[in-house]
């Protein structure tokens, strides 16, 4: 075999069968090899962007390492915003660049040139910090060795996408037919039996325990486990965004999710609790804020993860903190006992809960009498399969859909860390051309929407059954709201100064069905069924997120701000005193 040929062989190996891309020049050879291979398929993307998004949600949906190839270049560099994105939210994801023959480079010469042959870019030293691994193989043994260790890199510890850079000498040089595979690597991490002792600990010491779901639960492949664990001990729990899919939300302990775009519930009681066991998340500023010593001022809070340097950012916070790799959190959760819970503060997550959770309303709309994004959201919820795959975009649009859906066997997921509009139709292409059998629904914002609007050919191209809703506000609603609050609503480029297209008339142009909603009866099953479809829901221009925190308060002071009253009900246990200035009445 070629190298090219050896990559799709190894690509069939491994079980990476969906390969998506834009051709080129330099990469011409490795497409061909992957066209001519008998387990392999490829998609064709209308921009690499598109292709990395894609590929990063393969594996969300099917636990299936996703794989891009483009050419040199711009091709090669139209890959990054995709990278991130797998990146900071730890999904692996393996991606392929063609590079120029080495004899054309800029090394061979032996000069410090910006560019010798044509396209030659130097991609490898671009997405060092977005990637767990990147390399520019040399030579057909080189091809060999760091395939198989950069998918093991991938794979092991906390994930990541790789890159790995071929030049156009090495996917035409003889490889052999012995391939080479990965192997998981193993994680340095603490003996779970000292884990498991100092997790006894916290709880032991604790009245008032409250237990946060991040995404290391559920990319871990562990979530069964720990819902059961959960249910058993019946301990509360709280969730990050990025945890929200692991779950059915119909769990008695599941109060709600955390953070700046929180449930004011769910807030409460973890500010509340005095102790807080964190397993798999990262606690980044929308979950603790920018303001950490606001976070959980009267709890114990222990953090569980895979990554030592995600614990190591706590040294300054007083955390407990366990490197465990997640593996092992099963046998460890086996023989760990809830700690017993007073009857007040079971009582008081249970009126939290109650009074709280799935109520999200939009006053902002029943004030403008327009459509409630969140009706509309549970009216989609209600009318969808329950093992849907909903993809999120960002903004506003996006903070609704997690503040108003309720996951049963869904898979719900959005580009969280690094948070790139445009993400969520390129990600949907990608979910379902590898599960034709789910329902795949593609949600943003009309801003969000254009950044990979091109992708819309993928779709026609490939029948693809998908349904893109769009949430239209005529504008990038998330930005006005901060506008609002610190800009004295000026408006400058999120509404002023740029405009959108008639969404219907660019469905025909793709060749899509289309659907204008200004009615929430008018969302009915026959949109989702039927092949592909753009579903426009006109909303004000000033509809909010409700609840939203703003700049100097802590999670559980959320806009619109709750009286005094029902704020010291929500804070029975812990004191967060609002300052003279921004008390309500």
């Amino acid at each position: 075999m070629n190298g090219a040929q050896y990559i799709a062989e190894f690509l069939a190996r491994v079980g990476s069968d969906r390969v998506f891309l834009l051709t080129g020049g330099a990469c011409a050879f490795m497409i061909d090899a992957v066209a001519q291979h008998p387990k392999l398929n490829y998609t064709c993307f209308q921009h690499e962007q598109g292709a990395a998004m894609a590929a990063d949600a393969l594996w969300r949906v099917s636990h299936k390492v996703g794989v891009t190839l483009a050419t040199s270049g711009p091709g090669a560099t139209n890959l990054i915003t995709g990278i991130a994105t797998s990146h900071f939210d730890s999904i692996p994801s393996l991606h392929i660049t063609g590079q120029v023959n080495q004899r054309e480079s800029s090394a061979f010469h032996g000069a410090n040139v910006r560019q010798a042959g044509f396209q030659e870019t130097r991609i490898v030293e671009m997405v060092g910090p977005v990637t767990k691994y990147a390399v520019m193989v040399k030579s057909a043994a080189e091809l060999r060795e760091e395939l198989a260790k950069a998918y093991s890199i991938a794979t092991s510890g906390r994930m990541g996408p790789v890159l790995i850079d071929v030049p156009m000498d090495i996917q035409q040089a003889e490889v052999g037919d012995d391939i080479l595979l990965p192997s998981r690597l193993p994680a340095a991490t603490e003996a779970p039996a000292q884990v498991l002792a100092d997790l006894k600990r916290t709880l032991d010491e604790a009245k008032r325990p409250v237990v946060l779901w991040g995404a290391g639960v559920g990319l871990a492949g562990v979530e069964r486990d720990v819902a059961d664990w959960l249910q058993s001990s019946g301990l509360p729990f709280v969730s990050s965004w990025a945890g929200l899919s692991y779950f059915d939300h119909d769990h008695p302990g599941f109060v709600g999710q955390i953070g700046v775009y929180g449930n004011r519930g769910a807030n409460f009681v973890l500010q509340n609790a005095d102790a807080v066991i964190v397993l798999g998340s990262r606690l980044d500023n929308r979950q603790r804020t920018g303001n950490t010593k606001q976070f959980a001022t009267g709890a114990t809070v222990h953090v569980v993860d895979v990554d030592k340097e995600e614990l190591a950012k706590y040294r300054n916070d007083g955390y407990r903190v366990s490197h465990l790799d997640f593996a092992a959190l099963p046998e460890l959760l086996r023989q760990l006992d809830g700690s017993p819970r007073s009857g007040e503060w079971s009582d008081h997550v249970a009126e939290m809960k109650q009074r709280y959770y799935h109520k999200e309303v939009s006053t902002s709309a029943a004030r403008l009498n327009s459509l409630s994004p969140y009706d509309v959201i549970r009216r989609v919820n209600g009318i969808i399969a329950e093992d849907a795959i909903v993809i999120g975009d960002t903004g506003a649009a996006v903070c609704w859909l997690y503040q108003a859906f309720k996951v049963k066997r869904h898979t719900l997921f959005n580009p969280g860390g690094n948070s790139p509009m445009g993400y969520a139709l390129p990600a949907a292409i990608g979910a379902k051309i590898d599960r034709p059998d789910r329902q795949v629904i593609s949600y943003n914002g009309d801003g969000g929407f254009h950044l990979n609007i091109q992708e819309l050919q993928t779709v026609r191209h490939n029948n693809l059954d998908i349904a893109i809703i769009v949430m239209n506000n005529g504008s990038y609603g998330i930005i006005k709201q901060f506008q609002d609050s610190y800009m004295q609503s000026r408006y400058s480029a999120s509404r002023d100064g740029l405009s959108f297209p008639d969404f219907g008339a660019l469905a025909t142009a793709y060749g899509l069905r289309y659907a204008r909603i200004e009615r929430l009866e008018q969302i009915d099953p026959s949109l989702f069924t039927g092949g592909p479809i753009v579903i426009d829901v006109m909303l004000s221009e000033h509809t909010l997120i409700e609840p939203k925190l703003e700049m100097g308060r802590p999670i559980n002071d959320q806009f619109p701000y709750l009286g005094e009253a029902e704020y010291a009900e929500g804070n029975r246990f812990v004191d967060y005193p609002r300052p003279a200035s921004l008390r309500t009445a």
